[in-house]
C-alpha cells in the first residue's frame, strides 16, 4: 500500500514550525548569551586595531594568519559578529511573540467576573474561610478591600454575593518590557557598529583642519569631515609638589572653534570625558604633545641667494627652484656632544631617499657632496599641539533610551504583581465567609496582604 503523498503546503508548514521552534527556544539564547560572553573576553584579551608587524611579533607568522582568516583583529565589526547579535534579536522576537499573545490575554480577559465557585477553591493558593458571630455588613467589606486594592465589582447569585478587586494586571508586561529594551539596545549596538565610526586628528594650535584620519592595522584612512575645526588655543596645567622635580599633569583642554564656508558658527573648550559634539559627530580630547618647528637654510653652491624653510617634524615639503623634496624626520638637542641637529631625508626623482644629519654648529659635516645645495640648521620653536579622538556612534541614543525601557522593565517585574482577592458572604445569616486570592510574584508580600485583609474581616465580625 502506498504511503499518502503530503501536499507540499504542509511540508513547508512543518518546516516554518521547527524553525519558529529552534529560534524561540530558550537554550538558543543561553547559548548564544554564552557565546557573546566568550567572544568579549576573547575580544579583550586579543588587542584590536594593532599593526599586522605587531601581531607577527606577538603570535607568529601561522598563527597571525588562523586569526586573521577569522578577523579576530577587528571583531566586533566582523560579519559574524553581526550575525550573532541579529540572530539573537530574531531569538528574542520569537520568544516574545511565542509569550506575548498569553500575556495579553491575561490583562485584557474580565478575570474574576463570575462568582467564587467551590471549584475554584481548589486551585486558588490563599483561601480562608471566617466564621463570625455578626453579620458582616457588604459596605464594610468593600471598604476594607478599596484600601487594599481597586473598587471591587459585585457578582451576585441566589446564594451568596462575591466581591472580587484585583491590582497590578498591567504588571504582566514587566518581562515583554524587558525583552523590548534588549533587543533596543541590540538595534542601537549594531548601529553603531555598521554606521558609526572612530578617529584621531591632531591639530597644531591655531591650525584648521577639515578631516580626520581613521586608523586600521596598517594604514590611516584619511576621511572628510565635511567641516572644519580650528584649535584657537591649548593649555595644560601641573599639579604643584614641593620637592618633586617631575611633573604631573593636572588636565589640558583645548579651545575649538567649528567654521563653515569660512564662517565662525560654535566655539568651544573641550576637556577629557566633556567633549564637543557638533552634526552628530564627538570631539573628545585624548592628547597632547609638541612637534619641533624647525629653520632650515639653503645655500646654493652657484649662486649666492640663501633660501628659507621651516618644515615641522615629520613634515614632507619641495625645495624652491628644485623638483626635490625634503622631509624632516626628527630633531635632537644634543648628537654625540657635537650640539643640536636635525635628521633629514632628501627624496629626489627616481632615486632612493637618502637621510642625513644637518648640525648647527657643523653645517657641512655629512651631508652629501653630490647636491647642488647645502643646507644650515637656523633654529628651532616648539608648537603644541592637542590629540582628539573623533567618534560617531548613530546608535548611542537608541542604546540609553533600551537602558531606560530596561529599569522600567526591571522595577515592573521585581517590584509589582497582579494580585487578585475575591470576598464570598452568604445571603443568610448563617455560614461562613470565604476569602480566596492569588499573585503571579512576590507571593510572599501578597501572603501579608491577604492575611492582614482576613484579619480585619474577622475583626469586623466580632463586633457586637
Amino acid at each position: 500500500m502506498k504511503e499518502p503523498k503530503i501536499p507540499v503546503s504542509e511540508k513547508e508548514k512543518g518546516f516554518v514550525v521547527i524553525l519558529f521552534d529552534l529560534f524561540r527556544s530558550l537554550k538558543l539564547t543561553i547559548f548564544l548569551l554564552i557565546l557573546l560572553a566568550i567572544l568579549s573576553i576573547l575580544g579583550t584579551l586579543i588587542t584590536q586595531n594593532a599593526t599586522s608587524s605587531e601581531y607577527t611579533q606577538r603570535y607568529g607568522v601561522g598563527l597571525y594568519e588562523v586569526l586573521n582568516f577569522f578577523n579576530l583583529f577587528d571583531m566586533y565589526h566582523s560579519w559574524w559578529f553581526s550575525a550573532i547579535l541579529i540572530l539573537l534579536v530574531i531569538n528574542l522576537i520569537t520568544c516574545s511573540m511565542n509569550r506575548l499573545p498569553g500575556v495579553l490575554s491575561q490583562i485584557s480577559r474580565a478575570s474574576g467576573s463570575e462568582e467564587l465557585k467551590d471549584a475554584m477553591l481548589k486551585t486558588l493558593p490563599y483561601v480562608e474561610k471566617v466564621r463570625v458571630s455578626t453579620p458582616v455588613k457588604e459596605e464594610e467589606i468593600r471598604s476594607c478591600l478599596k484600601r487594599g486594592f481597586k473598587n471591587p465589582k459585585r457578582i451576585e447569585t441566589e446564594s451568596a454575593v462575591t466581591l472580587y478587586s484585583e491590582k497590578g494586571r498591567l504588571s504582566r508586561l514587566g518581562v515583554p518590557i524587558t525583552h523590548l529594551s534588549i533587543l533596543i539596545i541590540l538595534i542601537g549596538g549594531l548601529m553603531g557598529s555598521i554606521y558609526g565610526f572612530k578617529g584621531f586628528v591632531n591639530i597644531l594650535e591655531g591650525e584648521t583642519i577639515d578631516q580626520i584620519y581613521l586608523r586600521t592595522r596598517d594604514e590611516e584612512i584619511p576621511k572628510s569631515l565635511g567641516f572644519s575645526v580650528r584649535c584657537d588655543d591649548f593649555k595644560v596645567t601641573f599639579y604643584d609638589l614641593p620637592g618633586r622635580k617631575e611633573k604631573h599633569v593636572r588636565e589640558y583642554k583645548s579651545l575649538l572653534s567649528i567654521l563653515e564656508n569660512g564662517k565662525e558658527i560654535l566655539k568651544r573648550s573641550v576637556e577629557v570625558n566633556h567633549p564637543l559634539h557638533y552634526k552628530g559627530l564627538a570631539f573628545y580630547q585624548s592628547s597632547y604633545g609638541a612637534l619641533n618647528d624647525v629653520t632650515l637654510g639653503i645655500q646654493w653652491k652657484e649662486k649666492k641667494e640663501k633660501s628659507f624653510l621651516k618644515v615641522l617634524e615629520g613634515e614632507t615639503v619641495p625645495i624652491p627652484n628644485s623638483k626635490s623634496f625634503l622631509r624632516l624626520l626628527k630633531y635632537s638637542p644634543q648628537i654625540h656632544n657635537l650640539g643640536e641637529g636635525v635628521q633629514v631625508a632628501l627624496l629626489k626623482p627616481n632615486q632612493e631617499p637618502r637621510a642625513f644629519w644637518v648640525l648647527k654648529g657643523f653645517p657641512q659635516f655629512g651631508q652629501p657632496r653630490d647636491t647642488e645645495f647645502i643646507l644650515n640648521f637656523e633654529g628651532v620653536s616648539s608648537k603644541a599641539y592637542t590629540g582628539l579622538q573623533v567618534t560617531k556612534d548613530p546608535g548611542v541614543w537608541v542604546v540609553w533610551a533600551g537602558c531606560a525601557l530596561m529599569v522600567l522593565g526591571l522595577i515592573v517585574s521585581f517590584f509589582f504583581s497582579h494580585q487578585r482577592v475575591w470576598v464570598r458572604t452568604p445571603r443568610d445569616s448563617g455560614g461562613d465567609i470565604v476569602l480566596a486570592g492569588s499573585a503571579n510574584k512576590n507571593r510572599i508580600g501578597f501572603e501579608r496582604i491577604f492575611g492582614a485583609l482576613v484579619e480585619e474581616i474577622r475583626s469586623s465580625g466580632s463586633k457586637s
